[in-house]
């Protein structure tokens, strides 16, 4: 199955991170929102990556992603940059 938007990066952003992220910014990024994840790609990787890992942030059930998830996220997150973005 080919790298997409709602097959494999949305299903990363449980309703809580999600929620998290929108009370984070404001209201700016939503994590469900296909464009705005594109749009602030290089930011949500800054985020998720070593050393920072500054999100997914603390406080849901799920708690935070372990090495492996965050590894097979970022590589997920770079796959679906390199085929340029699709939904």
């Amino acid at each position: 199955m080919a790298i997409g938007f709602l097959s494999h990066i949305k299903p990363y952003f449980t309703p809580c991170y999600r929620a998290h992220m929108l009370d984070a910014t404001g209201g700016d990024l939503d994590l469900w929102e296909f464009d705005n994840v594109k749009d602030q790609w290089p930011n949500i990787k800054s985020l998720v990556s070593p050393p920072g890992k500054r999100m997914p942030r603390v406080g849901c059930g799920e708690g935070v992603w372990d090495d492996l998830t965050r590894t097979q996220f970022l590589k997920d997150f770079e796959d679906w940059k390199a085929a340029q973005f699709p939904a």
